[in-house]
């Protein structure tokens, strides 16, 4: 066995030693997930071959996204995605290899008199970021240093719409998912916005929950996952919705 960052990695073929079946929770986030009759998507159907993988039963609840986070930080389910590999996530999960990549960028009005340059052009706006989230984390760290007006969402829709609306004036910004950016634009009909240059790239994993898994099973998780990868299988569930997968790792 390997141990590569702070995976423990088994070259035998992966089987979890609970032989139980496992509640994830999600959030409705195309083109990542969706929810129709049942929980549907990329990431949901990874997580459905892993656990045929597994021989595991695994059970999808699509919930908003707070109560979801609530759900698994304590317990009360044994996994959550997507989530962005970082410290407050490392806190409560362990995070799985990477499934999908992704860019953040900001959205401005089509009207606007402020051009956009660099991230120095944050200064002095109102930027509108669904939160509390990674994109608020990452607008945290992109913008440090920087004065700029932050605009707290409930999710990305309202913030997009508020953008659009001129809620936050004519310069105004939304830190936002590319992907779901575009989703949103072209099937809400949100008109007058354009989407800028990617500021940062960004993958989405799996979390596990530390009060429901071990160490040891986890690993299992992440090793299954990593052969997925490596046969490409886990690549061609992913670009059937036009999206990019993560890479292998080591």
């Amino acid at each position: 066995m390997l141990l590569r960052s702070g995976w423990l990695v088994l070259l035998a073929a992966p089987v979890l030693a609970t032989p139980s079946g496992y509640r994830f929770v999600t959030e409705e986030f195309p083109p990542y997930t969706y929810a129709t009759s049942q929980a549907a998507g990329p990431m949901v159907d990874v997580l459905n071959a892993l656990c045929d993988r597994l021989a595991l039963s695994c059970r999808i609840d699509v919930l908003p996204w707070r109560r979801a986070l609530q759900l698994a930080e304590e317990g009360r389910a044994d996994g959550i995605f997507t989530v962005v590999d970082m410290p407050a996530r490392r806190q409560y999960f362990y995070i799985s290899p990477p499934v999908i990549r992704a860019r953040y960028v900001f959205a401005e009005r089509a009207d606007t008199l402020s051009p956009w340059h660099s991230l120095a052009d944050i200064a002095g706006r109102t930027i509108g970021v669904y939160g509390p989230s990674a994109s608020e984390q990452a607008l945290a760290e992109l913008g440090a240093g920087m004065r700029y007006l932050l605009s707290e969402e409930t999710d990305n829709l309202v913030a997009l719409r508020k953008l659009a609306g001129g809620r936050y004036g004519t310069d105004g910004l939304v830190l936002v998912n590319e992907g779901v950016a575009q989703w949103l634009i072209r099937y809400q009909g949100i008109e007058g916005l354009r989407l800028l240059p990617a500021v940062r790239d960004l993958q989405y994993s799996f979390g596990l929950s530390r009060l429901r898994f071990n160490a040891a099973d986890a690993a299992r998780f992440a090793a299954a996952l990593q052969q997925m990868c490596r046969r490409g299988e886990m690549a061609r569930l992913v670009r059937r919705y036009d999206l990019q997968p993560a890479g292998c790792q080591p």
